[in-house]
């Protein structure tokens, strides 16, 4: 049994224990003596007061103190709920193509199964599977730990482990979910956010080694200065001088950098738009950005790689040679913030990425992966079960009592007494 308000049984007991002092107040009339002057006495009980050393009237002191005590513990709305576990685990384990070392996320996980917490499991690809025993699901993953090529959803993961929540809800007071992935950004799109929201409570992230695919390693052929508003995004990418690299030009194209380009690599041209800054909307994929920007027009020539929300082209891509050859027309302001933000930054890879076409692999910014981990407690069991306030059956017998209480104590407190007649 639990009490939802345990504050009213704390009143109650004071409340109970005052009673019991009053009844250690003994009042009566005071002895009387035949004196010829009790003429002058005015003709009215007196009564005085004195400490006892037992309460007098214990059977209505009873009456009172259960009466009050059943008051407060209805207030105290008493639930009779099953026994559950103090805290249990869900683990997300990543089994995508971003994972370097299956075998290795798998022991990861394993170790979190030390301390005995009831644990299901769910499998993190491109879809997710749940596993109500994750030491079972873990053996059978370690004999087939081979991976997929596929690009695992962070979304898809999130939505199966609210599904199971009312199961875990069920089981326990707390609920930890425990994120083993390397975190990649191509694993994080619109939706993460609006799912991440439904979990109630905090995530802990475990990251492991992420895979580096040659085949969608690429580098820059020239660094990018951090005061660059480009400078941020691409931080992270190393700097190669190579055929197959990514060259960033903020000046009109030349003539080494058609002969760059006609060798395998990748020419972006996003020279500064002297058009003016105004509130806007541009999208490439899943990624959508909303900020002030500047429009530049492009040529009508190559296919479109980006939009801007009125549908007209922001980006283009023709092909040169072996490698290609892009347009932006993307105006970046130098003062804000928009240089920071994980959208913005995911849209910039997306657009230096090579001539494949391919957004290139880099992992997810730490902005992105607090947001996703949250703070405050672990999610409680009754916010996964979906309510807060389970329903009472005790309380209507509990104030049922508390009446029949009052009303024997009325009747006692008011029949004729000894003394009064």
């Amino acid at each position: 049994m639990t009490f939802l308000a345990p504050w009213a049984l704390v009143i109650g007991g004071f409340a109970a224990a005052g009673t019991v002092l009053l009844h250690l107040v003994a009042r009566q009339r005071p002895a009387a003596y035949l004196l010829p002057t009790t003429r002058f006495i005015p003709d009215r009980r007196t009564l005085v007061s004195r400490v006892a050393r037992r309460p007098r009237d214990l059977l209505l002191l009873a009456l009172r103190v259960v009466l009050l005590l059943s008051a407060a513990a209805a207030f105290a709305r008493p639930v009779l709920a099953p026994s559950r576990a103090a805290r249990a685990r869900l683990i997300m384990l990543d089994r995508s193509g971003s994972v370097a070392a299956s075998r290795a996320a798998i022991e990861r996980a394993r170790a979190l199964l030390a301390d005995g917490l009831p644990t299901p499991l769910i499998a993190l690809d491109s879809s997710a599977t749940y596993f109500g025993d994750a030491a079972r699901a873990l053996d059978s993953l370690m004999r087939d730990s081979s991976r997929t090529d596929h690009v695992g959803s962070l979304s898809a993961a999130l939505v199966a482990a609210r599904r199971a929540g009312p199961l875990l809800g069920a089981e326990a007071d707390s609920v930890e979910l425990v994120v083993v992935s390397p975190m990649m950004s191509e694993q994080l799109d619109a939706a993460t956010d609006s799912v991440r929201a439904q979990w109630p409570g905090r995530i802990t992230i475990t990251r492991v080694e992420a895979r580096v695919d040659s085949a969608k390693a690429w580098s820059l052929d020239r660094a990018v200065a951090l005061d660059d508003p480009l400078g941020p995004a691409l931080a992270r990418v190393p700097v190669a001088p190579a055929p197959s690299a990514v060259r960033l030009v903020r000046a009109p194209l030349g003539m080494r950098d058609s002969v760059f380009a006609s060798a395998g690599g990748a020419v972006v041209r996003w020279d500064s738009v002297a058009a003016p800054m105004r509130a806007t909307a541009l999208a490439m994929g899943d990624d959508v950005v909303v900020a002030t920007m500047a429009r530049a027009s492009l040529p009508a020539r190559g296919r479109v790689i980006a939009r801007w929300s009125d549908g007209s082209a922001a980006a283009m891509e023709e092909t040169l040679g072996k490698g290609c050859v892009r347009e932006i027309g993307i105006g970046v302001p130098r003062a804000g913030d928009l240089s920071l933000r994980p959208p913005f930054q995911r849209l910039v890879r997306g657009l230096m990425a090579p001539c494949s076409g391919a957004a290139p692999s880099v992992l997810a910014d730490s902005a992105s992966v607090m947001r996703l981990a949250g703070t405050g407690a672990l999610a409680s069991g009754d916010a996964l079960l979906g309510r807060e306030r389970p329903a009472s059956t005790i309380v209507p017998w509990l104030l049922a009592l508390a009446l029949a209480c009052a009303l024997a104590e009325l009747a006692l407190r008011t029949r004729p007494t000894r003394e009064a007649a």
